[in-house]
C-alpha cells in the first residue's frame, strides 16, 4: 500500500448535493479497490489564477488515501471520463508528506514548538525578490537545510510566492540560496500548483 493524495477541481455548476456525492463516487472507488480514506478536505468554491474550459472558479476536494499502486490507473480514467472534473493532479506522499499531513490535521504546526519558530522563521527569512546590496557579502546558505524543512507543499501557495518574482518566475539559486535539491523541489511543487490553478503562469502583480 502507497500513501497518495488527489485534488480535483469539479465545474462550479454542481450543486452542494451533486458536489457531496462527486466526493462518494470517487472515496467509494478507493474503498472497494481496498484501500483506505485517510483524510478528506472539501476546499468548495474558489477562484481559479486562470481560467479553465471558461470557467473562472471551481470546486476544490482533496483527499488522502492509501492504495495499491496499479489503482491509480483506474481512477484516473474514471476522472477523465467524467464531464463534472476540470482537472485533477494525484500525487504520490513519501514519509515526509506523510507526517506534514498529519500534523496540518492534528493543528499543530510542527514536531516541536522549536521546530515551529524555526519553520515561521524560514517563512520570513525567505522574502526578498532580488539580491541583497551589502558591503559585506554573506555565506549563501540552504534554509531548507538550516530549519529542518523536508516537505515543500503545493497547496501552500503564500509560501511559494516567496520563491517567485512579481512576474512570477522562480528564483535562481543565486538569490534564494537553495541546494539543488530543494531548488528542484521548489520548482516541481510550483508546476503543481500551477497545473491545478493555484498560482497563475505569467503576471505582473504576483506579490
Amino acid at each position: 500500500m502507497n500513501n497518495y493524495e488527489l485534488m480535483v477541481i469539479f465545474t462550479p455548476v454542481l450543486s452542494d448535493d451533486e458536489f457531496k456525492a462527486e466526493q462518494k463516487k470517487y472515496a467509494k472507488l478507493v474503498t472497494d479497490a481496498g484501500g483506505s480514506i485517510v483524510a478528506e478536505n472539501p476546499w468548495g468554491l474558489k477562484s481559479l489564477a486562470y481560467p479553465i474550459q471558461k470557467k473562472t472558479t471551481g470546486l476544490y476536494w482533496v483527499m488522502e488515501y492509501t492504495a495499491q499502486s496499479d489503482f491509480n490507473e483506474k481512477l484516473k480514467i474514471q476522472l477523465l471520463r467524467d464531464e463534472s472534473v476540470l482537472r485533477h493532479l494525484c500525487t504520490k506522499l513519501d514519509k515526509y508528506a506523510v507526517e506534514y499531513n498529519a500534523r496540518k490535521k492534528s493543528g499543530v504546526k510542527s514536531g516541536t514548538e522549536k521546530q515551529w519558530r524555526l519553520n515561521i522563521m524560514a517563512k520570513n527569512e525567505i522574502k526578498y525578490l532580488t539580491a541583497i546590496k551589502s558591503d559585506k557579502r554573506e555565506k549563501k546558505f540552504c534554509r531548507f537545510k538550516k530549519y529542518g524543512i523536508r516537505y515543500i507543499d503545493y497547496k501552500d501557495v503564500e509560501f511559494l510566492k516567496k520563491f517567485l518574482n512579481e512576474q512570477g518566475k522562480l528564483l535562481p539559486r543565486r538569490l534564494s540560496g537553495n541546494s539543488l535539491k530543494f531548488q528542484r523541489k521548489v520548482s516541481d511543487a510550483v508546476k503543481k500548483a500551477r497545473q491545478m490553478a493555484l498560482l497563475p503562469y505569467v503576471t505582473d502583480l504576483l506579490k
